[in-house]
């Protein structure tokens, strides 16, 4: 039997499948908490848990898609990288947020650079680098590099790689290599954020690859890119910027191939986000500007996803204006799952229930994510408060009964030193009884203490918890629906990560009512006319009511829990080459290869030239990338004018698109 394992580390669980290669069935699946300080723990106890009784010898391959490139760029963890600048003015690092991006880090500007014809302007200074070279040593793991119009002529890129190489062995990134589209910001952004997750992505490879064989696995090892396609560890290991948006990318795979549908919107509910995706004619809708991570956009391409600060784990608080219960966006570590851990919080829950009144923060509780390293420059007030939490969570209301310490807690939260937990929806889910994972008995006093606190503030009372909990349970079904209709309301606009206006969410509020429940004398009713495939694991619960919210089917498959995982492992390798040919004069062009500029006198030739070079480049990269059976699909675009029967040639490009399955 062939089998093969995929793996997805998210932001609360770590999923791993086995599925059977020539049925494509999914025979066994397992779940493990995501270790965010080391992620190879959580992958490691996922394929335990998945191999148990089978044989690790019938595994023939590994899928991975991890979230280490997209939280490494949004909480600034990346290596320590130094960015290379050949004929760039010093203006042009205030665009695309570049010197946001490298700021801290070593920027060295260097003379050099092409025209946008490919032509040189000015000789790279190699002496200068060698010099700054020198003054680097020991400071930085990797370098990136970016050149004026490297696209058009990548020689100068070329000739400091090799220069850095010889003299660091250090890695490098080039820009030119990550993508043969203009716009140089962006491109130096792309190469000196790709510098400095190598490191962290070569690491985790490494220590992945050390998992597998320990459980016995000697199979190859894939990773799934940020368009949901398969590339090599090796490749993974030079071009990690691609794993941006990994594990969102996976989920939309594996919705299509459990759901067997050519359009649909894919809503991929977890712990922290809901990510909303569109399926047209069977391939995912991609992001036309590149993927964008805290604010910076990159050149990668990837699937165009809608993220929403709405999951499992989100943090349900009470609004004493509104008077209503609000869900997220700010994730908490659940009152269950914390109990569990430290069930001493019961007696500390179950005394502030005994309590006559109830206060803001008896159900939010300060829990030590990890101690500080030696070293970190912390205040008297921050320090305090790390020992007040270093042995047991403690309750906001007790900490804050004391001294007020909340831009000490903002602080160390953004550290990474501290978390919070509080009520969630996985709380009320297992107070209501679909979920028993974790311990109960905390989601029910965390839930007594809320639903009091909206009665001592002049809003809604329950008689219950299971009352208040069915209520916060089917907020977050509207909640949901909200998400969908955002999602395609910027899909129709163009525009994505835009929010809902406020009238607009409340207009749609007054919509999810029917008529009879309400007695409003005008109805309406919002309809969305694709599908909805719900996965992740709340998806079973939260989803069903959208059908009747926004009146279409509603499919949550079998396995949509581990839907993640299965993307990795049924996706295909894809690669694109790309050349460019410009005019030279009134007849001759030119052709834009890597390491070469080709000249010829017809335009015709010039691109049955460029075509088959792309084809073998596109090849090459996909075989690179591990793929097999490669399928070559060529475009061509041609920017001409035709004015008054006078045609002006203004540029045309050549697209291979390789794709090909993995043995």
């Amino acid at each position: 039997m062939s089998l093969r394992l995929g793996i997805d580390t998210g932001g609360t669980y770590t999923d791993a499948v086995l599925m059977e290669q020539s049925s494509r069935q999914v025979i066994a699946k397992a779940k493990s908490l995501t270790t965010r300080h080391n992620l190879v723990e959580g992958i490691a106890a996922s394929i335990r848990q998945v191999l148990a009784g089978k044989d690790p010898a019938d595994v023939s391959m590994v899928c991975l898609s991890t979230t280490l490139a997209t939280n490494s760029i949004v909480e600034g963890h990346g290596a320590r990288a130094a960015l290379f600048l050949v004929g760039y003015r010093a203006s042009q690092l205030k665009l695309a947020n570049l010197s946001d991006a490298a700021r801290d880090l070593p920027i060295v500007m260097l003379t050099g650079g092409h025209d946008a014809g490919g032509i040189e302007k000015e000789a790279l200074d190699l002496a200068a680098a060698s010099t700054a070279l020198e003054k680097l040593d020991g400071t930085v793991s990797a370098i990136a590099v970016s050149s004026m119009f490297a696209v058009r002529n990548s020689a100068h890129e070329l000739a400091l790689k090799n220069l850095i190489r010889e003299k660091t062995g250090m890695p490098v990134s080039c820009g030119h290599e990550l993508s043969a589209s203009l716009d140089a910001p962006r491109r130096a952004l792309t190469a000196l954020i790709n510098a400095r997750l190598i490191p962290l992505i070569q690491d985790l490879i490494s220590a992945t690859l050390n998992t597998l064989k320990e459980n016995g696995i000697t199979a190859p090892l894939m990773v799934v890119r940020g368009d949901g396609t398969l590339v090599s560890a090796d490749f993974a290991r030079q071009t990690p910027v691609e794993t941006i948006l990994s594990g969102p990318a996976a989920s939309v795979v594996g919705a299509q191939f459990l759901a067997n549908l050519d359009d649909m919107l894919v809503a991929d509910i977890g712990g922290t986000t809901t990510d909303v995706a569109m399926i047209r004619n069977g391939m995912p809708r991609l992001s036309a500007e590149g993927a964008s991570v805290n604010g910076w956009r990159t050149m990668v391409e990837a699937v165009q996803i809608d993220t929403h600060g709405l999951g499992g784990d989100s943090e349900i608080l009470y609004d004493r204006e509104a008077r209503t219960f609000s869900i997220g966006p700010q994730k908490v570590m659940p009152l269950c799952v914390l109990a569990t851990h430290h069930p001493q919080v019961l007696e500390v829950l179950k005394a502030f229930t005994e309590e006559d009144w109830v206060k803001t923060n008896m159900a939010r509780f300060i829990v030590l994510r990890r101690h500080p390293d030696a070293g970190t420059k912390l205040t008297g007030q921050q320090r305090s408060l790390i020992d007040q939490v270093a042995d047991n969570p403690q309750s906001m209301q007790s900490v804050f009964a004391e001294r007020h310490f909340s831009l000490a807690m903002k602080r160390l939260i953004e550290m990474g030193l501290l978390t919070l937990a509080g009520f969630t929806p996985t709380d009320a889910a297992h107070v209501n009884g679909w979920h028993e994972q974790w311990n109960s008995q905390a989601s029910v006093l965390g839930a007594t203490l809320l639903s009091r606190y909206s009665a001592f503030n002049l809003g809604r009372a329950w008689d219950s918890a299971e009352d208040f909990c069915k209520d916060i349970l089917a907020q977050v079904s509207e909640e949901s629906a909200l998400c969908l209709v955002s999602a395609a309301l910027n899909d129709s606009r163009g525009q994505f990560g835009i929010g809902l206006h406020q009238r607009e969410s409340a207009l749609l509020r007054k919509m999810f009512v029917s008529n009879t429940e309400d007695g409003s004398l005008l109805g309406m009713k919002a309809q969305l006319s694709l599908p909805v495939v719900g996965i992740g694991a709340p998806a079973s619960n939260f989803y069903p009511p959208i059908s009747r919210l926004l009146e279409t089917e509603v499919i949550v498959p079998a396995d949509a829990d581990v839907a993640n995982a299965i993307g990795a492992v049924v996706g295909q390798v894809k690669q694109t080459a790309q050349l460019t040919i410009t005019p030279v004069s009134a007849k001759r062009v030119m052709v834009h290869a890597p390491e070469q500029q080709r000249e010829f006198d017809d335009l015709e030739e010039a691109a049955s030239w460029a075509s088959d070079l792309v084809v073998r480049m596109a090849t090459e990269k996909a075989e690179l990338a591990g793929a097999s059976q490669i399928q070559v699909k060529l475009q061509r675009h041609d920017n001409a004018v035709d004015y008054q029967g006078q045609v002006t040639f203004f540029e045309s490009t050549i697209i291979a698109i390789a794709i090909g399955q993995i043995d």
